[in-house]
């Protein structure tokens, strides 16, 4: 039986409607029935209200209404087939329901009539296109409306709300100073048979229009919060997120997400400041994808450690869905600026949405969802904010770990989920300082080493060419483990560097020099000016990590800069680079430049992190794992003596594996 119409327009034509009626006599519901409406309907009507529901076809929402004390009631269509039909099957049991035929564009009723319209399908058949002549109809219809509504009065319209339709009744209403209430019908997406579309009820309140009064605009999402809105545009588009969202979920609920990729990532903005409160990523299984068989649970992140590998990276976010033994977890991040009383609040507010992501299967299997995390909340206190020309804005927030340590860090919000500098922070007699042994990465201590290759073997000092100081933890590093080392450090940004003496505890002596600078002006005018470096040591992150390079930004890596830096550090010296690459091709590719320039590379990897240390030279000497085990067992030594550090920065038994010979 086929009861879809060749084009839109037929939807508002009363032959297609006849037709429709007489091959479906059963009751058929658009857009939810009543008791997934009610909750939300019954609070823009009264039992006192005389209320006309329009294109009521032969829904059971006027009986419903009935039932429940709204006795004043009056059902119309322009179709006599469905017309005859509600006459006949409530006529007896049901005298006081009113059905008559009746065409909403031009009723016989007298103005003012009602105080409440009930449109539940009508502008949507009406107005199935945007074309002229659908708009046209629509135009007529509210016309009338407004005629036989008093005023005060309601005119309620639930809709999916494309964007024709939700465009034009915004602009119509608004124009006539109307009030305008757009609420989410929450209870139809909870139904079983929910189709991935979102219903709205749209409710208008009839005002006289004030003279150059703005519209009144609200959003309800739930019900409950009213939202006021500055203009159509913002309402417009407050629907259409809506809608996106609403569709990922009920795509996500039934696997039928069209990305081929396991990971999907979005966020939930707070109600109240507008700006994102969570994170989520959606990490699933890439072989079990039956909804009805697939496990789930979500995965509250500590916050602070949303740059850590195992939450940051997709090859940590899928170790730390199988460690959680799911199919799909929602790994859930907060947002610095946002208060968080504990993670029952958290749950509480994510409760619903972790139910409208779950595979079908865990609703159908009636399972709770199960909120895992690492330990209850810890503070987050901002001590420093401001914003920087090269990085934009940024903070310095202190946090409480796993065993009650407090930890500074440095962060750039345009990149929220990575860590710029860390300092782990020591009380003694009620001063607080830097503990300068902790290093939020082995990278730092990595670099070191290279450096350690020449401290150990020079007889003499080494001079050390530092592009990006960052937080000042290498430099500090380098000047506490080897005496002998004298370095110039280039930082873009004074903020930075303001930044790393005021809050990172940097420590400035007569062996470092800090230029503020651009680090590839100072590589060519060091090559003009005939200057000899040891060592030059990269560890500057670039601007636009979208590329799938955090660091070194690629001109850095250009070939007439690589050439500059071969004649800075002759055959005997070193080249060193914290490299961090997300985009395999882009990697490879520059590995291959780095190969073709240095007859040496290895690579030191850093287990559970995506960085590596590159360690570059023209010497005959390689960086085998005898060279590179001696030169930490120096370092060590030389660490375990400064008491400021006094033990061991790296563990010479894992060096060894760590250690990556690049072949082409």
């Amino acid at each position: 039986m086929n009861l879809v119409p060749k084009k839109n327009s037929d939807f508002s034509t009363t032959e297609y409607w006849d037709s429709f009626f007489t091959k479906r006599k059963a009751t058929f519901e658009w857009y939810g029935n009543y008791e997934n409406l009610k909750r939300l309907l019954t609070k823009y009507i009264s039992v006192k209200d005389v209320i006309l529901i329009s294109g009521c076809g032969n829904s059971d929402l006027s009986l419903n209404l009935y039932c429940d004390g709204f006795i004043n009631l009056t059902s119309v269509d322009n179709s006599k087939v469905v017309i005859a039909n509600m006459n006949n099957k409530h006529k007896n049991k049901y005298p006081g329901l009113v059905y008559e035929i009746e065409d909403i564009l031009n009723t016989k009723y007298a103005d003012e009539k009602f105080s409440a319209i009930i449109d539940k399908g009508t502008l949507d058949a009406l107005i199935a296109d945007g074309e002229v002549e659908c708009l046209t109809r629509a135009m007529k219809m509210f016309d009338e409306i407004k005629r036989i509504l008093k005023f005060g009065g309601r005119y309620i319209c639930v809709s999916l709300l494309q964007y024709h339709i939700a465009k034009f009744i915004f602009s119509y209403f608004s124009e006539n100073g109307w009030i305008i209430r757009v609420c989410q019908c929450t209870e139809v997406e909870d139904s079983p048979d929910f189709n991935g579309q979102p219903v709205f009820m749209v409710v208008c309140t009839k005002l006289n229009k004030i003279p150059g009064a703005n519209p009144v605009l609200e959003w309800n999402p739930d019900g409950l919060t009213n939202e006021r809105l500055d203009s159509i545009n913002y309402l417009l588009e407050i629907v259409i997120d809506t809608q996106k969202s609403v569709s990922m979920c009920f795509d996500l609920t039934k696997c039928q997400m069209e990305d081929i990729s396991n990971n999907y990532r979005f966020e939930i903005n707070c109600s109240q400041t507008k700006k994102p409160r969570y994170t989520i990523i959606i990490v699933e299984s890439p072989t079990q994808k039956n909804p009805n068989k697939m496990t789930f649970a979500a995965f509250v992140v500590p916050q602070g450690r949303e740059h850590e590998w195992l939450f940051s990276s997709e090859e940590g976010q899928d170790t730390l869905r199988r460690n959680c033994n799911v199919d799909r977890l929602a790994i859930i991040s907060m947002h610095r600026g946002q208060i968080y009383k504990n993670l029952k609040q958290v749950q509480g507010e994510l409760s619903r949405l972790m139910l409208k992501i779950a595979p079908q299967g865990v609703k159908r299997r009636g399972e709770t969802i199960l909120f895992l995390s690492l330990g209850e909340l810890k503070d987050r206190k901002i001590i420093m904010e401001s914003k920087s020309e090269y990085s934009g804005n940024f903070v310095v927030e202190e946090e409480i770990g796993e065993k009650d340590e407090t930890y500074r860090r440095l962060v750039f919000l345009n990149m929220p989920h990575i860590t710029q500098s860390e300092a782990k922070l020591l009380t003694e007699n009620g001063e607080i300082k830097i503990d300068y042994s902790h290093f939020q990465s082995d990278y730092i201590p990595y670099l070191g080493l290279g450096v350690g290759i020449l401290a150990n073997r020079l007889n003499r000092e080494s001079k050390i060419l530092l592009i990006g100081l960052g937080g000042g933890v290498l430099t500090n590093l380098l000047l506490n483990a080897y005496k002998n080392v004298n370095i110039v450090a280039l930082e873009i940004d004074k903020v930075v560097y303001k930044i790393a003496k005021e809050a990172f505890g940097l420590l400035e002596d007569s062996r470092l020099e800090v230029n503020i600078g651009d680090g590839l002006e100072y590589i060519c005018n060091a090559v003009k000016n005939n200057d000899k470096y040891d060592a030059v040591v990269y560890d500057v992150d670039a601007k636009d990590p979208t590329l799938g390079l955090s660091g070194p930004p690629k001109a850095f890596l250009r070939q007439d800069i690589l050439n500059n830096i071969k004649s800075l550090i002759g055959k005997d010296g070193l080249f060193l680079l914290n490299f961090i690459c997300r985009a395999s091709d882009v990697k490879a590719e520059i590995l291959n430049v780095l190969k073709t320039n240095f007859k040496q590379l290895t690579s030191l990897k850093i287990p559970d992190d995506i960085c590596k240390v590159l360690l570059a030279g023209n010497s005959d000497k390689a960086f085998d794992a005898h060279l590179l085990e001696q030169t930490a067992a120096y370092m060590n030594q030389c660490t375990k003596s400064n008491p400021l550090i006094a033990c061991d920065v790296i563990d010479i038994s894992a060096l060894k594996e760590n250690i990556e010979d690049i072949q082409f």
